[in-house]
């Protein structure tokens, strides 16, 4: 199901990646600080970021840590739909794709978010359909950290149907992945998935979190310590609603580069006038037993 060419042409572009230091060590709670598009400091780099409909290049979400795809369905998800409708008509969609393209043997959608705004002050605030508004990612990040402890938090803080919790100890191999796709034509703020051949074991920093309920994990940060640019960053140019990319948090098997992808919203250039990108993504955990 792999997605690497189309009939555009390919619109590779050079934008601003909001990378952070290469500390070393994880980075607290309380030394966290958010980024956000437009505001940069010492470690935003400008990186090329390639687009996939004028490359020849494959993708394999297990090698590369992303894959994009095309979606069949006609029932696809709006900006219309509430909580409710998108559980019961997107959520089983999502889960099949998931099967499909990853071999597993069970896939579970555990929750979502719709993007639909652009400033900070309308992050974490419902709208009219009692959705959490959120705005696009300002900073490149994987949404797990590889630490067992982080990862048993993780499991903790999800609080999983019975049926599908007591697969994380029993499946011989599980996996978070993340499937995010607009909602309509992608005009601004599209998200980049970073090739993880390309990012070596140091430019992954931790990042301590701690739930609301106390719970703590973490997650990864990305930082760039090669001088030259070496990160490999691809999107997506003028992305459909249909047009979807899939890509890993965190993979139980670790022997491919693919287990983790970076990731990250990045302004387009010439874009800046267009309105807010309206998105969604979501988030599963899938199983092979």
């Amino acid at each position: 199901m792999s997605t690497s060419s189309g009939p555009h042409a390919g619109l590779d572009v050079v934008a601003d990646i909001n990378y952070f230091p290469a500390l070393g060590y994880p980075i607290s709670t309380s030394a966290w600080r958010r980024r956000y598009l437009g505001a940069s400091d010492e470690h935003t780099r400008a990186m090329n970021i390639r687009d996939v409909r004028g490359s020849s290049k494959p993708f394999a979400l297990d090698t590369h840590g992303f894959e994009f795809v095309k979606l069949q369905s006609e029932t696809l998800v709006s900006s219309a739909d509430d909580e409710a409708a998108i559980k019961r008509e997107y959520y089983p969609i999502l889960e099949r794709l998931i099967l499909d393209v990853t071999g597993a043997s069970t896939a579970h959608v555990f929750n979502h978010v719709i993007r639909a705004h652009s400033s900070p002050s309308d992050k974490g605030v419902l709208d009219a359909k009692g959705r959490w508004q959120d705005i696009p990612a300002g900073h490149p990040h994987v949404d797990y950290s590889g630490d067992l402890d982080h990862i048993e938090g993780t499991k903790r803080e999800l609080s999983l149907p019975p049926h599908i919790s007591k697969l994380l100890d029993s499946s011989s191999r599980f996996a978070f992945l993340g499937a995010w796709r607009p909602l309509k034509t992608l005009r601004k703020d599209p998200l980049a998935v970073c090739d993880a051949t390309t990012v070596p074991d140091s430019d992954y920093q931790v990042r301590l979190r701690e739930f609301r309920s106390g719970v703590r994990s973490g997650n990864y940060v990305m930082s760039h310590g090669n001088k030259e640019k070496q990160h490999m960053w691809y999107y997506m140019s003028d992305m459909e609603p249909d047009d979807m990319v899939v890509f890993k948090g965190y993979d139980t098997k670790r022997d491919k580069p693919g287990w983790r992808c970076p990731h990250t919203a990045f302004i387009l250039p010439g874009a800046e006038e267009e309105p807010p990108r309206e998105s969604i993504e979501a988030r599963i955990v899938c199983f092979w037993e």
